[in-house]
């Protein structure tokens, strides 16, 4: 079929209000609510047992639902929606002509508006985009491939520096009652044998940071993990889980300190991904104990202990992220968007095992109300990092249409740039590009380059 005979038009507006009407061969889009759909507060209670023994069952989770279908009505905070990928045909004598506008008008700093063939016109996000002038066939053809993230079209109209004193706040009363929550928990223990699986569990606990943070390699992180180690557990939990909450913290800055200082290009291609040794800090208190329950279908009292310990700890190492993350100075707007999906695909992943975990408390008395700030505080701090990567730098691949050289690249992409230093705008193109000596003097015809813009 030829290509005219199955072209689509999709409308895009340039955050200047330039409308773009691009032809597309297909209109497909992925779509992921990162969200909760609050509803009505209640308590789910049920009867369990014989007539001579019953038991109750309490679950407080269900007043969250956790959107999975794209048709569900979801709160969303600005964070959720489609991730889409178009190819946009440019076709003509003067299709590099009019690629080129489109190209520039990507680079805008602001959200934009995309209208899909037969869909309603919903707010974007320009995360990153490729170029491609075929070598083979369709010569008179410019494919421009763009990423797109769908987000809320309200601005928040906060600044950044005032955001950031909104959540360390947040963060600073959301570990208070953490630590309070550990300290009722030890506190309420009577049975020796109960605490003694308690104090087990907690050092348990103190292993894991200390393997998964690597907190002897700063003087500081050390100390006050040696602190912690030299105190009663049990009397001092509260203190204690106070102490961890100010390790997380320094970890989580010192980390970021690193990334703000290197160059971003030079990090491990997977450092947004896996946060560092974060992942598996959380992954590891999902801790076997709590995967096994007995026959009688509920947790026994050393396991809610172990839950509410082990949902106190990893709840204030995410909100230690997300708090930092705040801090951080991306090079991008595809770093700064994947970097939140991974914390909002974090806190997920743990509350819905806390919730799937909580529902095994059948005793009243020991319900456990998780604190709602901490969902918030990532939720803020998500909001605001995708508020400010608007401001950011889009990476342009471009693939060569015919021989050319790195200096000649860096003159046209970064013509500003390369008048004030062109030295440092060279090295900016070889070093993102990690160019080979002899591509120093000669770029081939089909090479890739990514150009930030």
């Amino acid at each position: 079929m030829p290509l005219l005979d199955t072209i689509q038009e999709t409308i895009w507006t340039s955050p200047s209000g330039v409308r773009f009407v691009i032809k597309t061969l297909e209109n497909e889009y992925s779509q992921k609510h990162i969200g909760n759909v609050k509803e009505n507060p209640r308590t789910s209670i049920s009867t369990k047992g014989s007539s001579k023994s019953k038991k109750t069952s309490v679950s407080t989770s269900s007043s969250v639902k956790r959107v999975g279908d794209s048709n569900d009505t979801f709160t969303d905070m600005g964070i959720s929606g489609r991730s889409l990928t178009i190819d946009c045909y440019f076709i003509g004598d003067d299709h590099y002509t009019r690629s080129r506008v489109f190209r520039k008008a990507l680079c805008e700093v602001g959200k934009s508006k995309l209208q899909l063939a037969y869909e309603d016109e919903f707010t974007v996000n320009v995360i990153d985009f490729s170029v491609k002038n075929s070598l083979v066939e369709r010569v008179n053809c410019t494919v421009v491939t763009v990423n797109f993230h769908e987000t809320a079209p309200t601005t928040y109209p906060k600044s950044q520096k005032s955001k950031q004193r909104e959540v360390k706040k947040a963060v600073s009363t959301a570990k208070e009652n953490i630590a309070a929550t550990v300290g009722n928990t030890a506190a309420a223990i009577e049975t020796p044998s109960r605490l003694t699986t308690f104090t087990s569990n907690f050092k348990g606990v103190l292993d894991k940071i200390s393997t998964a943070l690597d907190v002897a390699s700063n003087v500081t992180l050390n100390s006050i993990m040696s602190d912690i180690l030299g105190q009663d557990l049990v009397s001092n939990a509260s203190t204690i889980t106070s102490q961890i909450g100010v390790i997380f913290s320094k970890a989580a800055f010192l980390a970021n300190r690193v990334k703000n200082v290197a160059n971003s290009f030079d990090l491990p291609s997977d450092y947004f991904s896996s946060f560092g040794s974060w992942n598996t800090l959380i992954s590891s208190l999902k801790t076997t104990s709590l995967q096994t329950v007995s026959e009688s279908g509920e947790y026994t009292p050393e396991q809610i202990d172990e839950l509410k310990l082990n949902d106190s700890i990893a709840s204030s190492a995410i909100i230690s992220v997300a708090e930092s993350l705040l801090a951080t100075e991306f090079e991008t707007r595809a770093e700064a968007v994947e970097t939140v999906k991974n914390l909002v695909d974090l806190a997920d992943d743990w509350n819905g095992f806390v919730d799937d975990k909580s529902s095994l408390i059948f005793d009243l008395e020991d319900a456990y109300i998780r604190d709602g700030n901490v969902e918030e505080i990532v939720l803020s701090a998500a909001n605001e990092i995708l508020e400010q990567s608007y401001k950011l730098k889009v990476e342009q691949t471009i693939v060569l249409s015919e021989d050319t050289t790195p200096v000649e690249l860096a003159y046209e992409y970064y013509k500003d740039d390369f008048r004030e230093d062109p030295d440092e705008t060279l090295n900016y193109l070889i070093r993102t590009n990690n160019l080979s000596d002899d591509e120093f003097f000669l770029l081939k015809r089909g090479r890739e380059i990514k150009v930030y813009t």
